[in-house]
């Protein structure tokens, strides 16, 4: 179903403000989080009963560590299991951190801005480098192999449709570059939102649908230059305009500080630990997906884990 988009103005002002707060989390190449007390070291509890902290993300490759088997067992000697969700809508992800029914969230910085969960960014993850990217589906239509082909797509009376999750960094991609690339106007496009970018990519090899154009997140781009899909934009065109991040509400922050020190404690071991070596974090990147050691080795040249 097409749908009429915000002017081009709002998302303009709107990447000035993450731009921003972007350069502020930035600066010097590294983040320090907020001070929450008991942050010096995990605390042994052998023999204790696991604490649960619930997060909430979705399937993207740069959150693939909260889901990783090591970090897990890492967290389980300071006494904490981290129960993983996916929830593809962002407004519900957060609304469900403001009801309590989860203690924490990733998310981008622009989400975080527009969604305003009642929470505080504690860690940084990653910023896209590619990981997120505009999609030709050359497949279906030979003719399309880079931006100037969608006018001559157009100009043959065929109205390109695309697809993207809804209210997620690929929404948020596509505005930024429209306003940014005069070839890649949505205002010429159908649209085809889905929730998640798992269906944006089923779409996109579904021969009967009109999708010319997705935009996907990894590991489904590489999933798709594989069968032969045509990437002529990503997030490596904008650069930190796509910043991955952590957020614990204020409410856990404030009744269970130790918690969120440990996970803290044992997320920066674990990064520490596999950004020194590239073949640790390119296993659990390929386990993850369940990709080749090729594909996970692409999926991780689009990501910079920041430590």
């Amino acid at each position: 179903m097409a749908k009429k988009g915000f002017p081009p103005i709002v998302y303009i002002l709107f990447l000035v403000a993450i731009a921003a707060a972007a350069n502020w989390l930035l600066k010097s190449g590294r983040w320090t989080p907020p001070p929450i007390a008991g942050l010096n070291g995990l605390r042994s509890t052998a023999g204790g009963d696991a604490e649960d902290l619930v997060l909430l993300g979705d399937t993207f490759s740069g959150y693939s560590t909260f889901r990783d088997g090591d970090f897990q067992a890492l967290l389980a000697e300071s006494g904490l299991r981290l129960v993983y969700e996916d929830v593809f809508d962002q407004g519900e992800r957060a609304a469900q951190l403001d009801r309590g029914d989860a203690d924490l969230l990733v998310t981008t910085i622009d989400r975080f801005l527009q969604h305003q969960p009642q929470g505080q960014i504690i860690a940084l993850i990653d910023r896209t480098i590619g990981a997120d990217a505009v999609v030709l589906n050359t497949p279906k239509y030979p003719q399309l192999r880079s931006l100037n082909d969608l006018k001559t797509l157009s100009a043959s009376g065929v109205t390109p449709t695309i697809t993207y999750a809804e209210d997620t960094p690929s929404e948020y991609l596509a505005r930024v570059l429209s306003v940014q690339f005069e070839g890649f106007d949505l205002g010429r496009f159908q649209v085809m939102g889905v929730a998640e970018a798992s269906d944006a990519w089923a779409l996109l090899q579904d021969p009967n649908q009109p999708i010319a154009v997705a935009v996907l997140w990894e590991p489904f781009v590489t999933q798709a230059k594989r069968q032969g899909h045509t990437v002529v934009l990503s997030s490596n065109d904008t650069p930190n305009t796509i910043i991955d991040v952590l957020v614990a509400s204020d409410r856990t922050i404030a009744e269970n500080p130790d918690a969120i020190a440990q996970l803290l404690t044992a997320y920066y071991r674990h990064m520490d630990s596999n950004t020194q070596n590239n073949a640790r974090l390119k296993a659990q990147i390929q386990a993850d997906g369940n990709l080749s050691a090729e594909d996970a080795e692409l999926v991780l040249n689009g990501i910079d884990f920041l430590p």
